[in-house]
């Protein structure tokens, strides 16, 4: 880029301030790029506090960004990771025209991991992060950039010979796979083995959370972190036993420096539903929840539960089903006193007991939800009328999806490349 005279456009054409601010509203790809204009931009960009103003309005966006995972049509059975925007699209009718909501898919971030044997933990700050039995992987779409660390101790399982090897293949352009091919049969679990991924408020440094059952004697949890940095002796430190029964399969919830599992019906004090994880002093706290529609210490009795972010507050998910209605509940936790009070609900009548309610996913700027539906079709929903209206996107086979914001932060890890 040069000046109206022809030279490079420097800090003496730009107040820093004013050139700060409008970087900070670019996409991650346009900020790589930018890094070549000149030195001067190049550090601005690698700045540790500019990484923060850039992922703060990153997040205050209208959208989030979605990635969607799903595995391969068979016979490979990878897992594919493919990004995609939430645009307004002006449509016309008969009475004019409106503006409706849509999906932009990205052309440059398709990721696939060749891994028979994978879950999907969690997002935060932009990165997303997968494990199997014996790897954590983790990936940046915004900066395409990838991270595989290797775990240090082994869990129980029963299956000896399950082993994953996480390999990366880029979907060219040339290539792309017809996507009502791919599918994902369930969401599924490991029993014995929980995984996380957060981000130190203080240090802001990144850390994988692991808390496992070493035997099938003690289901007792042990934990472990391993702390992202460019020092390729890194390890995981060891934290000893868990003092909470946290319950299995079940995806982790980060928000302001902590994750966030919800605890076991057999835990001791049935008033403690939810454990968090303060990722700077990598200690666990209870947290308990007066419920807003049923009696939660007896957890046993409800079909489903899960923990969810909204509006930078932790969200618990009750879903109550049975032959005649079904129904999930949204509580909302207020950051400032820790009450809980009631979101919204999803009710539905008897439809097709086999499948799930449409999930919450995340919160638009008009007071409506991305909800997956049937785990096929991504549609929103508008709590006050209790309806579904446009569907943005529709497969024939199950999928995952997952809200994150872009970013520039390190994996200190491999660039992915075509």
């Amino acid at each position: 880029m040069a000046g109206r005279s022809g030279t490079s456009l420097k800090n003496n054409y730009w107040p820093e301030d004013l050139l700060l601010s409008i970087l900070a509203t670019l996409p991650a790809k346009s900020l790589l790029r930018f890094k070549c204009v000149s030195r001067h931009w190049q550090a601005l960009i690698i700045n540790p506090h500019f990484m923060e103003q850039h992922l703060e309005k990153q997040q205050k966006k209208d959208y989030p960004q979605l990635i969607f995972a799903s595995r391969a049509s068979k016979p490979d059975m990878d897992m594919v990771l493919e990004s995609m925007a939430i645009v307004d699209v002006e449509v016309g009718d008969g009475e004019g025209t409106k503006t409706r909501k849509g999906l932009k898919r990205s052309s440059s971030n398709i990721c696939h991991l060749q891994s028979a044997n994978y879950f999907v933990s969690n997002s935060c700050n932009g990165i997303i992060c997968l494990f199997g039995i014996t790897n954590v992987f983790l990936y940046n779409p915004g900066t395409r950039e990838f991270r595989i660390v290797k775990m240090q101790k082994k869990e129980f399982s029963p299956d000896n010979s399950s082993v994953d090897t996480f390999g990366i293949r880029i979907a060219k352009e040339t290539n792309k796979r017809a996507y009502n091919d791919i599918f994902l049969a369930v969401r599924v679990f490991p029993l014995y083995q929980l995984v996380g991924f957060g981000r130190d408020q203080v240090t802001k440094e990144c850390k994988i959370i692991r808390l496992f059952t070493p035997n099938e004697e003690n289901p007792i949890h042990e934990c472990e972190v391993f702390t992202l940095s460019s020092d390729a002796g890194a390890s995981w430190k060891g934290l000893g036993e868990v003092a909470y029964f946290i319950r299995a399969a079940q995806l982790p919830v980060y928000l302001n420096g902590a994750l966030h599992w919800i605890l076991d019906e057999r835990h001791a004090n049935p008033s403690e539903v939810i454990v968090s994880f303060d990722l700077h002093t990598e200690k666990f706290q209870a947290i308990s929840h007066t419920s807003c529609f049923s009696v939660v210490s007896d957890r046993s009795r409800l079909h489903h539960m899960e923990l969810l972010s909204f509006r930078g507050s932790l969200c618990l998910v009750e879903g109550k089903y049975d032959w005649s209605s079904r129904q999930l509940n949204i509580s909302i936790m207020n950051q400032s006193n820790g009450i809980w009070e009631k979101l919204f609900s999803i009710n539905r009548g008897l439809m097709n007991y086999r499948f799930p309610l449409a999930f919450p996913i995340a919160e638009l700027k008009d007071g409506t939800f991305l909800v997956l539906r049937h785990k096929k079709n991504l549609e929103i929903f508008d709590p006050e009328s209790q309806s579904d209206s446009e569907v943005l996107i529709q497969h024939e086979k199950s999928v995952d999806y997952y809200a994150y914001s872009e970013s520039l932060v390190p994996l200190y890890g491999v660039p992915l490349v075509n």
